[in-house]
């Protein structure tokens, strides 16, 4: 079964809390970084957040490939224009500063999800579960031998419909050539 493939033609920008991992740490429960990211921004964040607002998993800034590092930001769409406005304002600092307390964080990052092609798997039920079932179908379909795609490990993400982070659909991109 192939997965569908989705052009974004529009560069997204996310704003949330940020972790470093490997594949290889997140088998262990003492050394996995990801569970703890989720839930802090649950703890911190999600109350910040509109009602029914899109919640990402965005994966970046990759070392290699599957078995390098990577980076994880747990967070929430942002416009890109009103974030460009507020950076090129005459008072960066204070505007910087006025974001970061409206969302209820500190240490908060930016990153872009650039426009391209990725390939959506998409589960629906009980997360981390459901999440963890939408990557274990990506990596058999990148491993076979016969797969007609390449993964670019630029960035891909989880995308949160309507914020559910304990039960509903989650929709994984993964981007390709």
């Amino acid at each position: 079964m192939t997965a569908p493939i989705q052009a974004l033609t529009e560069d997204q920008t996310c704003t949330g809390i940020s972790i470093r991992t490997t594949n290889i740490a997140e088998i262990s429960h003492e050394t996995a970084k990801i569970g703890k990211l989720w839930q802090t921004f649950y703890q911190n964040h999600v109350s910040q957040l509109e009602k029914g607002e899109d919640v990402y998993g965005v994966y970046h800034n990759y070392e290699s490939d599957d078995v390098g590092a990577f980076d994880v930001v747990a967070s929430w769409k942002v416009d890109s224009q009103q974030d460009e406005q507020e950076q090129s304002g005459n008072d960066d600092t204070a505007s910087t500063v006025k974001t970061i307390k409206n969302k209820n964080a500190s240490n908060l990052v930016t990153v872009s999800i650039p426009a391209g092609n990725y390939m959506v798997f998409a589960e629906y039920g009980n997360m981390p579960n459901t999440v963890m079932n939408a990557w274990e179908k990506a990596w058999e379909y990148f491993n076979d031998p016969s797969c007609e795609h390449t993964r670019t490990y630029n960035v891909d993400f989880e995308r949160y419909v309507e914020g559910n982070l304990e039960y509903g659909q989650v929709e994984l991109y993964i981007g390709i050539e």
